[in-house]
């Protein structure tokens, strides 16, 4: 049974004090309780609190928040640290929607806090990466959008501490904004006592700047393949190329803009050169299949799938490349099995629902 909330009144309790807050008369007090009555064991004043945090995360704007601010810190001084433990405990497990609630529920507890706004940007960003890593895009572009509404609040405060400069710079080096990342990264050693990560930041600096990405030739390259220029790109991924001949962000880039040309037989030698040099081998592999089925080469493209998935074995982008694949070896049972997998991980996905539909229409 769900938690729920019941409000109790406290007319006529004239100078009335729970614990060491006096309370008022004119104000119901919420009680969460995980029946769906309320017993006289209910009304402690620890779940007089978690009521009215529960009614503060929901409604911001409740009329009577400044009493229940005043009420919890009263009662519960330590609310703070107690919740943020929990809210850790959450993430590190994985549950990232619980922690976001509680984060959420402190931070409009006390909105002023940058270390709430920095928990909360943090989680939304970790919950970004864990989605992109399973596949599902959509609802990861959604809390990627999430996080960087709070990485903003952040990078408009004027005081920053070390904690916030750390988690600046690993976000914009999540998002590939190298200059911002550097400038954070920077601000981070000359301020922290934290010799190891210290280190860690001091690694990620030398990484990125092996990386040669804040390269003009490379990042011309991927704005003109963006903006669908592909010609172009190609030339001023090639000048990249001379200058980085090790690199695998190179390779990776021209066989993924040669791909989007459908020239997929110079394309599959350049994300083979990514590998050799270190690439990501979950897009690498996965580009591969794709060029090789393509090419109609669909026991290649099956291997390199399936190397894909060893990977990420819950992405859902790999699953609907195998569908496909499925698909056109004229295998129906197998394609919509595919697409099974990825309702199993992801039941709104529409883009499995249309190609479910196609399969059907025009497989059967």
């Amino acid at each position: 049974m769900s938690e729920q909330v019941f409000f109790i009144s406290m007319e006529g309790r004239n100078n009335f004090f729970i614990e060491n807050f006096q309370v008022r008369e004119d104000v119901p007090l919420p009680v969460l309780s995980s029946s769906d009555s309320l017993s006289k064991e209910d009304i402690t004043a620890d779940n007089i609190i978690l009521g009215m945090f529960r009614v503060i995360r929901e409604n911001e704007n409740d009329e009577n928040i400044n009493y229940y601010r005043d009420f919890i810190y009263t009662v519960k001084p330590d609310i703070d640290a107690q919740l943020t433990s929990a809210a850790l405990e959450a993430e590190n497990n994985g549950d990232y929607t619980d922690a976001i609630d509680i984060y959420t529920g402190l931070l409009r507890l006390n909105p002023e806090s940058p270390d709430h706004i920095l928990n909360i940007a943090v989680c939304y960003n970790e919950y970004s990466l864990y989605l992109f890593d399973k596949g599902k895009e959509k609802i990861a572009l959604q809390m990627e959008e999430q996080a960087f509404s709070f990485f903003k609040m952040l990078d408009e405060l004027p005081e920053k501490n070390d904690r916030i400069y750390y988690y600046l710079g690993r976000f914009y080096l999540s998002k590939e904004n190298y200059e911002k990342s550097i400038e954070y990264f920077k601000e981070f050693i000359g301020l922290t006592e934290d010799e190891e990560r210290k280190k860690e930041v001091l690694n990620a600096l030398k990484t990125v700047q092996s990386l040669g990405v804040l390269n003009e030739d490379y990042n011309y390259a991927q704005e003109l393949a963006e903006a669908d220029k592909d010609e172009a790109a190609l030339e001023s991924v090639d000048k990249f190329i001379k200058k980085y001949p090790t690199n695998w962000n190179g390779y990776f880039l021209k066989g993924f803009i040669l791909r989007k040309l459908e020239q997929y037989e110079d394309a599959i030698p350049n994300f083979q050169k990514a590998l050799n040099f270190n690439g990501n081998e979950v897009d690498s592999y996965n580009e591969l299949g794709l060029c090789h089925m393509n090419l109609g080469n669909y026991s290649k493209s099956e291997l390199y799938f399936a190397k894909a998935l060893r990977y990420s074995p819950e992405d859902i982008s790999i699953y609907y490349n195998l569908a496909v694949l499925a698909y056109n070896r004229k295998n129906i049972e197998e394609a919509l099995k595919y697409c099974e997998i990825i309702n199993e991980f992801s039941p709104d996905d529409l883009k499995a629902k249309d190609l479910v539909n196609l399969i059907k229409n025009n497989g059967g």
